[in-house]
């Protein structure tokens, strides 16, 4: 897959190229079952098309520079996102650097000022609450009239919204999922484990002298789940290992800065500075305030061993 990390710069040395394309356009922040459900339609559709499949996301979350104060935590990076979208067999992903002034484009603007220069459209998929450029005022219409004039053989898609037994698939909802513990079931909604992206940092070292040495995941971007105990998958590279991870705030020893500490069962590496993810598979338990070290140490056996159960 080509990952344009900055779409408006690459495009502009490529402006003498449009290639033949499906696209969509969105947040897609989380890569979730709905999501996943308009892009096989962008990736099929190319596909029968004999064009290429493109996604074209933002970044920041528009929310993060039009009303920092209502944004979500993301739920995905970019390079979560690349990842992903490389794994379902898209052929290019595309970044907007949202800012202000991308915000008060005119719609159809938009559309000729990253679109219409460097693709030749074949086709679009939207969802039927898509909106975009200034105030919002872009909607599916918009693009299908705008296809009208620039390239009307291009097919237009709108995507009924996929859902099962609990609704419609919704960052939102997996946001409130993540929020209240429910780790498992936010995985089904995504398709795959919810997946935590940080930077090994130092910590208290107390983990080792209980005898649990812990990696102190710093540098996230992203929604952290309820605090409590999980069984893991924690991956350094290309390797995965099994672990539990402690997110809170350390109630036995009083202290408030909330830490997110990974125990990697069986592994003695040094590994602060590198780059380290977590997948979350279930959740073990609440966050419990021990009278002694050693109810604490006790409990970190169950831990491990309830962990182990789980993502065996």
């Amino acid at each position: 897959m080509e990952f344009i990390e900055n779409w408006e710069l690459q495009s502009l040395r490529e402006s003498s190229v449009r290639p033949k394309t499906v696209f969509t356009i969105g947040v897609f922040d989380g890569l979730h079952l709905g999501h996943r459900h308009v892009i096989d339609m962008v990736i099929k559709s190319a596909a029968r098309l004999k064009a290429q499949s493109l996604v074209l996301t933002f970044e920041p979350h528009p929310l993060e520079v039009l009303a920092k104060n209502a944004a979500p935590p993301i739920l995905t990076t970019i390079g979560q996102k690349a990842e992903v979208l490389e794994s379902w067999g898209l052929d290019r992903l595309g970044v907007l650097r949202f800012n202000k002034d991308m915000a008060a484009l005119e719609p159809v603007k938009f559309l000729n000022q990253f679109l219409g220069k460097f693709i030749d459209p074949a086709g679009v998929v939207l969802g039927p609450d898509f909106s975009f450029g200034r105030d919002a005022t872009g909607n599916a219409d918009t693009v299908a009239q705008w296809l009208g004039r620039t390239s009307p053989k291009a097919a237009v898609n709108i995507v009924t919204p996929l859902s099962d037994v609990n609704g419609e698939f919704s960052s939102s909802q997996i946001r409130q999922d993540l929020k209240s513990g429910l780790v498992e079931i936010a995985g089904r909604a995504l398709g795959r484990p919810y997946r935590l992206a940080g930077v090994v940092e130092h910590g208290q070292a107390r983990g080792r002298t209980l005898g649990f040495p812990t990696a102190n995941l710093g540098a996230i971007r992203q929604l952290i789940p309820e605090p409590g105990v999980y069984a893991v998958l924690a991956r350094l590279g290309g390797d995965v290992y099994q672990g539990m991870t402690s997110i809170g705030y350390n109630p036995t020893f009083g202290e408030q800065p909330m830490t997110v500490e990974t125990n990697i069962f069986d592994f003695h590496d040094f590994i602060y500075g590198q780059e380290m993810s977590i997948d979350f598979m279930a959740r073990l338990r609440a966050m419990i305030k021990f009278q002694s070290v050693e109810q604490l140490v006790a409990q970190l056996g169950q831990d491990r061993a309830g962990a182990i159960r789980a993502l065996s």
